[in-house]
């Protein structure tokens, strides 16, 4: 869209972040449903679903690295015109996508519950979470390659498709929550299940109407079947996403650290945990989407030899982020024990959660500003900085500090919150230095 590589930026950023803003909302929307209905068979079943999104996202690292790496090279050859390898880029990700989605699938459906356990739950919510996990990693493959297609979409600038997509599989996924978790006549009540096989079912059939849009040859992608397949091509996506499938991991593992971490001081202090880690990703959801239209911006306005258009976008992109993260984190201080008790009605969780709110919530700005470098990096293709940003202030800072602080000054699970807090810090300094540098702007992919 010629929007993003020249004439009013800032018409063209919200061109692409709505539709990515909304279908986020949506999705965010979908997890707090889930999160309802889950939440009416018990504390322990609000926790081993929250322990087991936990194990998904350290699985899904090579993923994530992979559709961040489709997003550098797609934008980049779209911003530069270079149709072909933008064709040839959609149909090796989905290959990569494919193949290592196959992987994962097994690891997950033969170690789920040995991974709860690891992590220190209790053998009655490894069960429940195990139970969830084999259903979803059965059908991980289309959730893969539909994630890998809307990317795609985006980085050409059509972001309205995706959205529609994510809208009628939520609208799906809504109905069938309360059919397959409590069960209704002849459907049987799969408990937590019930929620994976809503996601897979609701996520096969958008991923079925996304393929056949790329073959009907009336989207904005060049895309081919019968594209050959060349490993050095293969070979440099994968350079690109190692790092972020990296720093992907790392943040996934510093997350599951800190849900042991948690875990010590039981299972409400876990559900807490739980809930208050999907509030956060709710109110993350739009930043997201501002995010990812701003690595888009970055890599076409890169193509199209345009670095000083891409820095403009990215500073844009940092206020609308931070004044709506400071916004939702005024919201989640002063709404703080409503917020979390729509979540838990029996209210085991509530002053956890409420502690954590309104420690961490006044640092959300902060918070923005750094999922936006991170993410106008990536979308260069220079993904080893936000990687090494992500080991220093998460694996090497956060989790050390969450581990001493909470008997160090005596303050219990408090300290935990706090470790959060100068981990934000940390990050937040560390990528600005890295983004005020420039290197980014010289990237090749």
């Amino acid at each position: 869209m010629s929007e993003l590589t020249e004439g009013d930026l800032f018409r063209g950023l919200l061109t692409i972040a709505a539709p990515i803003v909304a279908g986020n909302v949506l999705q965010s929307g979908l997890e707090l449903v889930d999160l309802f209905f889950v939440g009416r068979l018990g504390s322990e079943a609000i926790a081993g679903v929250a322990m087991s999104t936990s194990i998904v996202m350290v699985l899904m690292t090579v993923i994530i690295g992979i559709v961040t790496a489709n997003t550098a090279f797609v934008s980049r050859y779209y911003g530069a015109k270079n149709y072909d390898m933008v064709a040839k880029g959609v149909s090796h990700t989905l290959i990569l996508g494919l193949v290592f989605s196959l992987i994962l699938s097994v690891v997950g459906i033969l170690y789920a519950e040995d991974m709860l356990l690891l992590l220190g739950a209790e053998p009655s919510v490894a069960l429940l979470g195990a139970s969830y996990l084999a259903v979803l990693f059965t059908g991980s493959v289309t959730l893969v390659e539909l994630w890998v297609i809307n990317s795609t979409f985006q980085s050409c600038g059509d972001a309205t498709t995706p959205m529609l997509l994510v809208v009628l599989a939520n609208i799906l996924n809504i109905a069938l929550d309360p059919l397959l978790i409590f069960g209704y006549g002849a459907v049987p009540a799969c408990g937590v299940a019930g929620a994976a096989y809503a996601t897979i079912i609701s996520r096969s059939v958008a991923f079925a109407i996304a393929f056949a849009l790329l073959l009907s040859g009336r989207s904005p992608i060049p895309f081919s079947l019968r594209t050959k397949f060349e490993f050095p091509l293969a070979w440099r996506l994968i350079r690109v996403a190692v790092p972020n499938s990296v720093q992907s991991g790392l943040r996934s593992v510093t997350f599951l650290a800190m849900m042991a971490i948690v875990a010590v001081f039981g299972t409400a202090a876990l559900s807490a945990y739980g809930i208050v880690g999907r509030l956060e990703l709710v109110a993350l959801m739009p930043g997201f989407g501002i995010a990812t239209a701003t690595a888009v911006i970055v890599g076409q306005n890169l193509g199209a030899k345009k670095p000083e258009r891409a820095e403009a976008g990215v500073r844009l992109s940092a206020l609308m982020n931070g004044g709506f993260m400071a916004l939702m984190g005024a919201v989640f201080y002063l709404a703080a024990p409503a917020i979390v008790e729509v979540f838990d009605p029996s209210g085991a969780s509530t002053e956890i959660g409420v502690s954590y709110l309104q420690t961490v919530a006044p640092f959300y700005v902060l918070l923005a500003v750094a999922i936006i470098l991170g993410f106008a990096l990536n979308g260069a293709g220079d993904t080893k900085k936000p990687m090494y940003a992500t080991f220093f202030s998460m694996v090497l800072f956060q989790v050390p500090l969450a581990c001493i602080l909470p008997g160090l000054l005596g303050i219990g699970i408090a300290g935990v919150w706090l470790a959060v807090i100068c981990g934000v810090v940390l990050q937040t300094g560390i990528l600005f230095t890295m983004y005020r540098h420039g290197g980014w702007k010289r990237t090749v992919i």
